[in-house]
């Protein structure tokens, strides 16, 4: 590697250090995962038709973890620096040693993603077979890091990116061979369908004669491989002649030097910027109907918002065995344990997972990506209240799209014995989470923010929640924000009549301190402005 490259990725993982949380969360996102999920997957992966056995079944959260941090970390390795790095690759004249220091800095951070799961993997319950666990987890964080690199060479939107990453993420783990048991045609082309079946001692024989370390491998070499081309491609750009002089093409500070032309008739420039000033009667009208412009245009936005849920969802009810299991319900007052089918259960309870990330994902993104624009606006005479509601309209708006699509799916598949109960419960756990989202993305920034919103999503609602496990939905989720709302939602998906008046009381008030405590930060993140 040159000085340039060397000089690139010290810089790259400088200004990843320089939050110092998302160093702590290369650490926390792995012993959460190891330890929450570690006690409960061996009942949830044999709820899901899984096959691995118990203690090898632990060996893959080290694995997962590692995958969901280097995969959005190289994402945002590639979409947080794709100018700055255009820029240099124009100036050095060469793109390699620029993506060459890129990718360093992105195994890096696989490295560390990969170091801290086994570490915690160790902690909680030692390693059995440690070559077999080390190989496998870094082979898993650097098949997802090319896939985060990829994908943030392909897409100009983070949210967009995270989206995809994610959703590549929950397909590998919920319908892989470790979780979900999943040994189809269909799942063999998932990129950690042969690593999990590594992690977890598995041996299905259709690995055939190259082995399911040698499909491993290609997997990381072939992603790796394609990475590297694509991130060539994009940094690379094209050189334009200059006028006048034969030979030579124009350079980045070329480009900069040159005046921007000037067409026939076109007005002369003014002096001095004129402050943007909503019309007089209309300014909160004004504020929203441009904030919802501005993310209409992402067109892919949308379609993810829908198609996440409904891929997400919908293979979720197909990977679930169809066996009767026991759920507690409260009707007319009577409480009871029903015998309902385990498959009815799961596409009740993952439509507020789905939800829930989705929704602290568009607070988390629209509280992260304006910013400079409101206090833009405060400047120019806004109202910070207004801004406040503008952004607020975009996220109800993202919130009841995906809430929509996510009801739904599941409901396409087995109908709710109440709609309104049921969609009310899923609205007020997603808007809890879009608050948080909103909260989040001020105080650690995008990639930390990233990795809280869906450590949390999957925390409380997906395990402190669930009504699938033998036991009921676990104590201490009593202590997370979707426990009120969660038992309104069971009431509504397997019951004829409404007895859950505390649960609805309980989400509100999550929803109200979470959304009082969102109005706060974006008023000391806007007043700044005001006050300098």
């Amino acid at each position: 590697m040159t000085g340039l490259g060397v000089l690139v990725a010290r810089r790259a993982l400088v200004d990843y250090a320089r939050r110092p949380l998302n160093l702590v969360l290369l650490v926390a996102v792995p012993v959460v995962l190891v330890f929450v999920w570690g006690g409960s997957l061996a009942d949830l992966s044999a709820l899901m038709g899984g096959t691995a056995d118990p203690v090898q079944l632990e060996a893959a959260t080290a694995g997962w973890a590692a995958a969901a941090l280097a995969g959005l970390g190289g994402l945002f390795q590639i979409t947080g620096a794709r100018t700055a790095d255009r820029r240099l690759a124009a100036a050095s004249a060469h793109p390699a040693p620029v993506v060459a220091g890129r990718v360093a800095a992105c195994l890096a951070l696989a490295g560390l993603a990969a170091a801290g799961g086994l570490i915690a993997l160790a902690v909680r319950t030692g390693i059995n077979d440690p070559v077999r666990a080390v190989v496998g987890t870094v082979v898993v964080a650097t098949i997802y890091v090319a896939i985060g690199v990829l994908v943030g060479s392909a897409v100009r939107s983070d949210m967009n990116g995270a989206l995809l990453v994610t959703l590549a993420w929950i397909l590998d783990v919920f319908l892989g061979p470790a979780f979900g048991g999943g040994t189809s045609a269909l799942t063999r082309v998932f990129p950690l369908h042969f690593p999990q079946l590594l992690l977890t001692s598995q041996v299905t024989g259709h690995g055939g004669p190259v082995g399911d370390l040698a499909w491993s491998l290609l997997w990381a070499v072939g992603l790796g491989g394609f990475a590297v081309l694509r991130l060539l491609a994009v940094t690379a750009t094209a050189r334009r002649p200059v006028a006048g002089v034969p030979g030579r093409t124009a350079r980045a500070s070329d480009l900069r030097a040159a005046p921007a032309p000037i067409e026939a008739g076109a007005p002369a420039a003014r002096s001095a910027p004129v402050a943007w000033r909503p019309r007089a009667g209309k300014p909160l009208g004004a504020a929203v109907r441009a904030g919802v412009r501005d993310y209409r245009r992402n067109r892919v936005l949308w379609a993810l918002l829908v198609g996440v849920p409904a891929v997400f969802i919908g293979l979720a009810i197909l990977v679930t065995v169809d066996t009767p299991g026991p759920v507690e319900v409260v009707e007319g007052g009577r409480r009871y344990t029903a015998m309902l089918s385990e498959r009815r259960m799961h596409a009740a309870t993952m439509v507020p997972v789905t939800a829930a990330f989705l929704a602290g994902l568009a607070g988390l993104f629209v509280a992260t990506g304006t910013t400079d624009g409101d206090r833009r606006l405060v400047l120019a005479g806004l109202r910070t209240g207004h801004v406040l509601g503008a952004r607020l309209a975009v996220i109800a708006l993202a919130t009841v799209v995906t809430t929509g699509a996510a009801v739904a799916v599941s409901g396409a598949w087995y109908p709710p014995r109440q709609w309104v109960v049921f969609a009310g419960a899923n609205l007020l756990i997603a808007a809890t989470y879009a608050m948080i989202g909103l909260v989040l993305g001020p105080l650690t920034g995008r990639l930390g923010g990233l990795y809280l919103v869906l450590l949390l999503a999957f925390i409380d609602v997906g395990l402190g929640q669930t009504v699938m496990l033998p036991g009921g939905a676990p104590a201490w989720g009593a202590y997370l924000p979707g426990r009120g709302a969660s038992r309104m939602l069971i009431d509504g998906a397997f019951t004829g009549r409404f007895d859950q008046a505390e649960g609805l009381l309980l989400g509100a008030a999550w929803l109200a301190v979470s959304a009082t405590v969102a109005a706060a930060v974006f008023w000391r993140r806007t007043g700044r402005a005001v006050a300098a």
